[in-house]
């Protein structure tokens, strides 16, 4: 379908365009600044995003009455997004992450909520839910997806529920951290036997909503929140010795960010700051500074977004300019592109 679906291009006239070295320059793009890229097939906020076999996937997100299922593959010689086997369930603020030759997708906000075998001890749901947040709940349930088969396949469920938190991959194996309350407790998923551990972390690690992403062989922790209250802290994970660090951190307080890194720095983009304000702000940084850079802001202030890096380029994909309960009314569908020239 993917073969045939790439063919209809090149013959309504994208040939040119595949031809091009890069497809940033072909969309007004220049070093050290931002540009677009193909949009979305629909606004998504809350979405995630990982890079497999040279080609970024992004995957689910929030939908006005339950999580969206759409699972749709990038390639950025043609600037095209092309529409791949949706997810078994809506999902939206889960984890997702390339391993092994598969995607995993884990967790999150599931739509019809949770289902036989599932449990959620938080207490995020409680009180004032609209109808729209009775109709999803946390979860513990994973699949993973090959481009080979195109089929996505049941995995073992994480020990616990969980969602607004953060997939990685480390050393071939799955990290999953995060969640919506600090239960100080990460799950780590190993493909080869199929099976989960439990390790614990140190208070305020497995905070809602942070940035966490794997550089120069370490786990990086970044903002989120706790208590509703954004944050500026970094942790940081050693595999090596098993232990937990403090970092620079963040010039400020924020959660709901997206995270990527080039070759040299870690960068994070947007997020919600204090008195729940949606931010446009672009910082980086590199192990040993004592200070994040002031990079170029985003085209405009958003939360829930994801991002990532493909050849060279930093994408940041969806967002919205609302979070929680207002993440499908103000999603967009944008895919902005970066490149540090700095770097």
């Amino acid at each position: 379908m993917r073969n045939l679906s790439l063919m209809l291009a090149v013959t309504a006239g994208l040939a040119s365009t595949a031809m091009l070295a890069s497809v940033p320059a072909a969309h007004g793009w220049v070093e050290g600044q931002w540009g677009s890229a193909a949009r979305l097939d629909a606004p998504r906020a809350g979405l995630a995003v990982a890079v497999l076999d040279g080609r970024l996937y992004a995957a689910g997100g929030s939908g006005v009455t339950t999580p969206r299922v759409e699972f749709d593959s990038y390639d950025a010689e043609i600037d095209r997004w092309f529409p791949e086997t949706p997810l078994p369930r809506g999902l939206e603020r889960f984890g997702m992450a390339a391993a092994d030759g598969r995607i995993y997708v884990a967790g999150g906000y599931a739509q019809g909520g949770l289902v036989q075998g599932e449990a959620w001890s938080g207490d995020v749901l409680s009180g004032r839910q609209s109808v729209r947040e009775q109709a999803v709940a946390p979860s513990a349930r994973m699949w993973s997806w090959s481009p080979e088969g195109g089929v996505w396949q049941s995995e073992a469920a994480m020990p616990a529920a969980k969602a607004d938190f953060d997939l990685v991959t480390l050393d071939d194996r799955l990290y999953a951290i995060g969640g919506q309350r600090d239960d100080n407790q990460i799950f780590v998923f190993d493909p080869q036997t199929r099976n989960w551990e439990t390790l614990e972390s140190p208070v305020g690690v497995t905070r809602s909503a942070a940035a966490t992403i794997v550089f120069d062989g370490r786990i990086y922790v970044i903002g989120g929140f706790a208590g509703g209250e954004p944050l500026s802290r970094v942790d940081v994970f050693d595999p090596q010795s098993a232990s937990w660090s403090a970092a620079t951190a963040l010039p400020d307080a924020r959660g709901g960010l997206a995270v990527a890194h080039d070759s040299e720095r870690i960068h994070v983009f947007g997020g919600r700051g204090t008195d729940n304000t949606t931010l446009d702000l672009h910082a980086s940084w590199a192990p040993g500074e004592g200070r994040w850079r002031t990079d170029t802001s985003l085209p405009s202030p958003r939360t829930n977004a994801a991002a990532a890096a493909l050849q060279g380029a930093l994408y940041v994909i969806g967002g919205g300019s609302g979070g929680g309960f207002f993440s499908p009314f103000t999603a967009i569908d944008n895919t902005d592109i970066f490149r540090d020239e700095a770097s």
